[in-house]
């Protein structure tokens, strides 16, 4: 009865990390497409950088707005009482444009890649031509894993439906910065 009870667990939790995995992968598949149409579709250079200069101040503003609302949060320095439902609506921009920036830093950084590889080889091949897929993912595979480990931050790497398994999103049901903050400091030490 009981590993009955522990296999229909497990079963429902592995398909609520593969749907999540899922539904990242749909919410980036759709931004990237949309700024593929629409960010300087015809310069790919200007569109990268573009990318992963919006995303790089998306994730400035968006992360120093938070942390400003934080630190009002833990000193009790809030004026005005809001209804509940503005902290979900205000989490839910945050997350947003935190997400936004994300992929906007990625896609940046994936066509650079691209961009650079096609300056080496010059205009006899393209990046994504086939056998030259292996060779630019080889160069940015093993610089990222080594830029990463020096930093400190291979974790990073993990992302849905690994990353459901060990991060869980607190931040929508979290009632303060504070019981937030509390509920994932266990996993930062």
């Amino acid at each position: 009865m009981y590993l009955n009870s522990l296999s229909l667990s497990l079963s429902l939790s592995h398909k609520l990390k593969v749907g999540v995995g899922i539904g990242v992968a749909s919410f980036w598949r759709g931004a990237w497409y949309v700024l593929d149409d629409n960010l300087f579709p015809n310069n790919p250079l200007h569109s990268a950088t573009a990318s992963l200069g919006l995303g790089t101040a998306g994730l400035a503003i968006t992360q120093g707005m938070i942390a400003h609302e934080a630190s009002k949060q833990v000193s009790g320095k809030t004026r005005v009482k809001l209804p509940s439902y503005y902290n979900s609506i205000a989490r839910f921009g945050s997350l947003y444009g935190i997400a936004m920036s994300v992929v906007l830093v990625w896609r940046g950084s994936w066509m650079l890649w691209d961009i650079g590889y096609e300056k080496i080889y010059k205009d006899e091949v393209k990046a994504l031509d086939p056998g030259h897929r292996t060779k630019g993912g080889l160069a940015s595979h093993i610089v990222a894993c080594a830029g990463l480990l020096a930093f400190g931050r291979f974790s990073s790497v993990l992302a849905p439906p690994a990353s459901v398994s060990i991060l869980k999103d607190m931040a929508l049901k979290a009632k303060t910065w504070k019981e937030y903050s509390n509920a994932a400091k266990w996993f930062f030490r």
